[in-house]
C-alpha cells in the first residue's frame, strides 16, 4: 500500500509546486521605463550625417498574459543628431514618436529574463537649420516630417520579486520617408513595475 502511495505523493506535490509557480507568474499590467544612449546613422537627401550619439528614453505601458506575451503602448525619444560647418552653418535633427507592439518576457530560471519586443513606430522627425551668411547675419529654417516605422528591441535582466526588474537592452528604430532614412540603436537601462 505505501508503495502505491508514493507515486501518489510525488504527483500531488508536483501538481502542487507547478500551481504555485503558476501563481508567481500572474496576468497584468506593467509599466517601464528605460534610459540610454542612441546611436544615430542618419542620411538627408543622400547627404549622410555618419553616425553620432545621444541620450534617449522609452517609456511602456501594457499587459501580458501569464508574464509571457503580451502588448504595449509607449513613448520613445530617440535624441538628436547635429552637423555644422567652417562657415557657421549648422543642421539639428530630432526625433521622437509612440509605439504600439507586441512584448515578451521569458524566465530560463526563476529571477533570469529574456524579453523581445516589436511593433510599429509612429514617428515625427523634427529638423530645424541655421544658415550663416558672408555680412554676418543668419537664417533659421524649421520643418517636420511625420510618418510610420517600425521598432524591434531585445533585453536580459534579473526579476527582483513578483513586481520589479531591472535589465539592459537593445533596441532598434526605422525611419524612412522621402529624403528621410535613419537607423537608431538604443543601449539602454530599464526597470519596470508589474501591477
Amino acid at each position: 500500500m505505501r508503495k502505491q502511495l508514493l507515486p501518489l505523493a510525488i504527483a500531488a506535490s508536483g501538481m502542487a509546486f507547478v500551481a504555485t509557480a503558476h501563481a508567481e507568474q500572474p496576468n497584468g499590467w506593467f509599466v517601464n521605463g528605460n534610459v540610454g544612449s542612441s546611436h544615430y546613422s542618419a542620411e538627408v537627401d543622400d547627404f549622410g550625417s555618419g553616425t553620432e550619439t545621444d541620450t534617449a528614453f522609452i517609456v511602456n505601458a501594457g499587459y501580458r498574459d501569464q508574464r509571457i506575451l503580451g502588448f504595449e503602448v509607449g513613448y520613445t525619444n530617440l535624441g538628436s543628431v547635429s552637423e555644422s560647418d567652417d562657415f557657421g552653418d549648422r543642421v539639428k535633427l530630432s526625433g521622437d514618436g509612440w509605439t504600439l507592439g507586441l512584448n515578451g518576457h521569458f524566465n530560463p530560471t526563476s529571477h533570469w529574463y529574456i524579453s523581445a519586443r516589436g511593433g510599429a513606430f509612429l514617428w515625427k522627425l523634427h529638423a530645424k537649420a541655421r544658415i550663416a551668411y558672408d555680412d554676418g547675419s543668419s537664417d533659421t529654417f524649421r520643418a517636420s516630417e511625420q510618418s510610420l516605422g517600425w521598432y524591434a528591441g531585445v533585453g536580459t535582466g534579473y526579476d527582483i520579486n513578483r513586481h520589479w526588474s531591472v535589465g539592459g537592452n537593445f533596441d532598434y528604430y526605422k525611419i524612412d520617408k522621402d529624403v528621410y532614412e535613419l537607423g537608431t540603436r538604443i543601449f539602454s537601462v530599464s526597470a519596470e513595475y508589474r501591477f
